[in-house]
């Protein structure tokens, strides 16, 4: 689609200036004692930006480098290899007066969580307000700054070793950057979407953000394996043994599930007979046939066949539903044309094939709904606005 032109409210070039100067007067805080100071100043705003730097190339758990908030006037970056736990920040995080901006909160929470122990609420994402504004669904931040605020940032720095000490200055600045325009981000973009009637759905949205953040991950094990709902039903019972296992083990000892099992190596194991898993075992490299071959045979000689039920997930939709699915993606493609956003950010083609199915999701619980209300009946999918 072709997205709207975001309305920009240029900064003026003394708020420029002095933000460049805060980038280049980041305080880095590496013990606990200037961290807490600086968290009880910090409190004291209605609006903070944070942002985190980490590294996930070889563990299961992304290790945090850096946290980094600012007010709009200063900045500061927190050392979390230095000081991993903080009561202090994870304080800031809870404090209700304050809301935190984060732009594509992805792993952030997760990050923020750990060191702090807490979740940051009230959350303004800033992607997820472009992108109900009509930007791009998966906009960078430099970008948004730049068509938001006219203020142009070097970017590109976000793959390196947060966690290598010490820090070169090209990523201590890249990093001040990160947050330096957030709180005002977010008063611009706030204003539009209040101006569009959208800040509920985007206050909406950013709870729920962080519900699911709490939650934790529940996403069955076997989903996770590609390839899957090609295999029958008994190698389909070993493989979500398999899977169950592996997720438990790449937890356990903190490493990525590819770096336990590839899921080309675990569909091999789901379909050996019996006869052919030694062989299958005996091919394995000779540092994971002797970590995990006794508890894979373990795993397989627990599986019970026949009280394993076949996911309906897994397996592809009737023709019928695929067609009230097309159906569905035409009425919901409609509305965002009307609305001036992507289709995407009101429903995927995975979350509405989930709708076909009969679940109720979380996210229909709220604007969704309304928007949606009557709009789906081609594809035999009845919704009420609440």
């Amino acid at each position: 689609m072709k997205h709207a032109e975001l309305p920009c409210q240029p900064a003026e070039e003394e708020s420029v200036r002095a933000a460049q100067r805060a980038v280049e007067q980041a305080r880095y805080l590496d013990s606990a004692s200037t961290i807490e100071e600086a968290c009880s100043k910090c409190a004291q705003n209605h609006v903070l930006g944070f942002d985190t730097e980490f590294v996930r190339e070889r563990t299961f758990y992304a290790r945090p480098g850096l946290v980094q908030i600012s007010d709009g006037r200063e900045v500061w970056l927190i050392d979390v290899v230095a000081v991993p736990r903080s009561e202090a920040l994870g304080a800031l995080l809870a404090g209700e007066g304050t809301v935190k901006v984060l732009h594509s909160v992805g792993e952030d929470l997760e990050i923020l969580h750990a060191v702090g122990g807490r979740w940051p609420s009230p959350l303004f994402d800033t992607q997820v307000a472009a992108a109900m504004l009509g930007q791009p669904l998966q906009q960078r931040y430099e970008h948004l700054v730049e068509s938001a605020l006219g203020v142009e940032l070097d970017g590109g720095k976000a793959r390196n070793d947060w966690c290598k000490r010490p820090l070169a200055e090209e990523l201590l600045h890249y990093a001040a950057e990160d947050v330096i325009w957030l709180p005002r981000l977010k008063e611009h973009l706030e204003d539009l979407l209040d101006r569009a009637g959208r800040l509920e759905w985007h206050r909406e949205d950013c709870a729920r953000i962080v519900e699911r953040a709490r939650a934790g991950d529940t996403a069955p094990a076997l989903g996770r394996v590609k390839g899957a709902a090609r295999l029958d039903t008994p190698a389909l019972a070993r493989l979500q043994a398999l899977a169950d296992w592996r997720e438990q083990v790449a937890r356990q000892k903190d490493l990525p599930r590819r770096f336990v099992m590839t899921d080309d190596k675990l569909i091999e194991l789901a379909q050996a007979s019996t006869k052919q898993l030694e062989d299958v075992l005996r091919k394995l490299p000779g540092g994971q046939r002797r970590r995990f071959g006794a508890a894979i045979q373990e795993s397989l000689e627990s599986v019970d066949v026949g009280d394993f039920e076949r996911p309906e997930w897994l397996d592809p939709l009737a023709p019928e539903d695929r067609e009230r699915v097309a159906v569905a993606q035409k009425a919901v493609r409609s509305i965002a044309e009307e609305l001036g956003i992507e289709p995407a950010v009101i429903a995927s083609k995975k979350e509405l094939t989930r709708l076909i199915r009969g679940e109720k999701p979380d996210w229909l619980d709220g604007w969704r709904s309304r928007v949606l209300a009557g709009r789906l009946e081609g594809a035999s999918v009845s919704i009420s606005a609440p």
